[in-house]
């Protein structure tokens, strides 16, 4: 295999595309070479015009990857941390990264955010290729629209898992998978060698913004605290979301709420999640108008939404969060267990998600109220998916689900195909005869074929008999998260609640 045009290709895709300095090319030759064991080198003319024409390095990184498996360089298994490798010695350093986005940032944000993405996607952090195969499709005959992904770049979090990493003292480097440490490092499942960060400060404190390389929406990201201390939802992390907002007013931020089952997937380390997107749940309208005397200006409302959640909307930013504070002290220690509903047993239950945006001049903030209580026949969560809706969604549903976008696990790609089969009838389907991991699905199959009826059906029709299954499933969860549920009885219970902050309905 003749490799030279591809070092040579790759080395002009930086110059072209990752800002690599003319001076810096025969000294990133010189390391590519090393790492593909070569020792000589005659240099090719290459296609310029269509490598300028690349929106991702794929094509310019596979050959010399392929190159150094086929010559026992690397073991196939080492694929992604080899391409990580090279990418790294052509891309900028962290530093570098950083003032080209604080001098793009003091002139404008949005062009400093867009930027820093595009050069993620250049550089191969952010996985285009990989996240263009996941599935996705918008439920339009949901009430809310929702959006649903089947997510076939990352494993499935086992919530168990999570909650006992929230309990155990790690020591390991890094101490976890958002740690600061992580810029740069590559071993096991951690390829970070292409990752890169920017400087945030948000209550006065260090934090940083990285893009995720399995990206759920346009531009998803991170912003992290430099220090490896654990989620909460106080007064300072409500101020924080406010800090970023006006660092980044084209964005919406959330934190999700800091217990396990209700809460993200890494509680260990203090983070909120953001992006340029508007949810489901921004869109939707207002169910119940609200006021409050002591805050006349803030206007607000019950959202109407699956799941809980207030929206306040105001252009005074101080008295906003004096508000949602009050909110989030108010709810941390209510119980009404004529709808389930107990704060505190041994250990915290209630929970806010709080999700921070603009509109025009007014800061807009909706609050998602969460409980994380179990009990004997919901062991897994009260307000959580219930278990005849987990073959779809196990995992924590956190604050990107709650406003309505759906992250399913990409095991269900496979499984859903097997079920298409048996819809078509090109297979027969049979219990006794189900794969050890379609088992979980037995119920809904049994649903789907009995809707099908005895006639063979298309494809098509199969795929659109599956989809409308868990679009209905995706509902059903978002209203088991409800603390309030969105029927009369919780409706009344959540005015109950408000009354106790002063709230009460226009």
């Amino acid at each position: 295999m003749l490799i030279y045009p591809s070092v040579e290709s790759l080395l002009y895709y930086a110059q072209a595309h990752l800002l690599l300095d003319d001076l810096d090319v025969i000294w990133a030759r010189n390391l590519i070479l090393d790492e593909l064991k070569l020792h000589d080198y005659v240099q090719y003319e290459v296609d310029y015009d269509a490598i300028e024409a690349l929106d991702r390095p794929d094509t310019v990184i596979e050959p010399l990857v392929s190159y150094a498996v086929e010559n026992g360089i690397i073991t196939d298994d080492k694929r992604e941390y080899f391409a990580g490798k090279l990418m790294n010695i052509v891309s900028k350093r962290p530093g570098e990264i950083a003032d080209m986005f604080n001098d793009l940032h003091r002139k404008n944000p949005v062009k400093a955010f867009d930027w820093l993405y595009d050069y993620g996607v250049k550089s191969d952090y952010v996985k285009l290729s990989r996240i263009s195969e996941n599935v996705k499709w918008e439920a339009k005959g949901t009430k809310g629209k929702l959006e649903i992904t089947i997510n076939t770049c990352r494993p499935e979090k086992n919530n168990k898992e999570t909650a006992e990493a929230l309990k155990s003292q790690k020591s390991e480097y890094p101490a976890c998978s958002i740690c600061k440490e992580n810029e740069g490092y590559a071993y096991g499942g951690q390829i970070r060698s292409t990752l890169r960060t920017v400087p945030v400060e948000l209550g006065g404190e260090e934090w940083f913004w990285q893009f995720s390389p399995y990206a759920y929406f346009n531009q998803h990201g991170i912003a992290v605290n430099s220090e490896h201390v654990p989620m909460k939802v106080d007064a300072s992390a409500i101020e924080k979301l406010f800090d970023f907002i006006d660092f980044m007013p084209e964005y919406f931020i959330g934190c999700n709420a800091a217990l396990p089952r209700i809460g993200g997937s890494v509680l260990t380390h203090d983070h909120f999640q953001g992006g340029a997107k508007t949810m489901p749940m921004h869109k939707a309208g207002a169910l119940i108008k609200l006021k409050n005397k002591e805050y006349p200006y803030i206007d607000m409302c019950v959202v109407d939404w699956y799941n809980s959640v207030l929206r306040l909307s105001c252009s005074n930013r101080e008295k906003l969060i004096e508000f949602a504070v009050k909110i989030n002290d108010a709810w941390s220690v209510y119980s009404d267990e004529s709808v389930g509903i107990i704060a505190k047993t041994d250990a915290q239950h209630n929970a806010i998600t709080p999700i921070v945006r603009k509109d025009a001049d007014k800061y807009v903030m909706e609050i998602i109220f969460r409980n994380n209580r179990t009990d004997k026949e919901f062991p897994d969560g009260i307000f959580h998916a219930h278990p005849e809706y987990q073959n779809i969604k196990s995992e924590s549903i956190g604050l990107i689900e709650a406003m309505g976008l759906f992250v399913l696990p990409g095991r269900l790609a496979p499984q859903l195909a097997q079920i298409e089969k048996y819809l078509t009838k090109e297979e027969k389907y049979s219990e006794s005869k189900l794969a050890p991991d379609m088992l979980c699905h037995k119920e809904m199959i049994e649903r789907l074929v009995k809707v099908s009826g005895s006639g063979k059906i298309s494809a098509v029709e199969a795929k659109l008999n599956i989809k409308d299954e868990i679009n209905r499933i995706c509902e059903e969860i978002l209203v088991n998260t409800a603390v309030f549920k969105p029927d009369e009885k919780g409706r009344a219970a959540f005015k109950k609640f408000l009354a106790t902050v002063g709230v009460e309905e226009k």
